[in-house]
């Protein structure tokens, strides 16, 4: 069974890290297994069974991007749904606790089918292009960051 397939037609808990850093937050570009082409996302991925999930998104920042963290309070939960996948997201501000930047890889993908593509800090300015997902990234996050340092949240996106 490939990742795809595992993803499909089952309840599936994500997290992933908000991490700005000088003006810019932290997206891995990837070949989106749900929207079927290369799109911008912040890191993070799916819980292993007992798994909690800052545990999840201490793993998998460390796994995609070589970036260790702290994970901060809770911003965003994003719910998606289509026709055979639905996903729970949890969207946890963070801070480096250490690390390096590098193009990291998704353990469930064999090497020859990786789906990580690039791994960079995007400018905040740059939020509002058509290949960063989830949508409310384009519109809501710099206001979010910047006006709000989180007093609303966390929201449903």
């Amino acid at each position: 069974m490939t990742v795809s397939g595992s993803i499909r037609d089952t309840v599936r808990v994500r997290v992933n890290g908000l991490l700005v850093e000088e003006g810019s937050l932290l997206l891995v570009r990837l070949m989106s297994p749900v929207a079927g082409k290369l799109i911008w996302m912040p890191p993070g991925g799916g819980l292993h069974f007992g798994e909690s999930l800052t545990g999840a998104l201490r793993r998998e920042m460390l796994e995609e991007t070589g970036i260790d963290v702290t994970p901060g309070p809770l911003w965003y939960l994003h719910e998606v749904i289509t026709n055979d996948v639905h996903a729970i997201e949890f969207y946890y501000l963070c801070r480096r606790r250490g690390g390096s930047l590098i193009k990291g890889a998704d353990p469930e993908y064999s090497d020859d089918e990786q789906i990580i593509r690039d791994v960079a800090f995007l400018p905040l300015e740059r939020l509002d292009q058509p290949d960063i997902h989830p949508v409310y990234l384009r519109s809501g996050f710099v206001s979010d960051y910047r006006d709000k340092h989180g007093a609303d949240l966390p929201k449903f996106i």
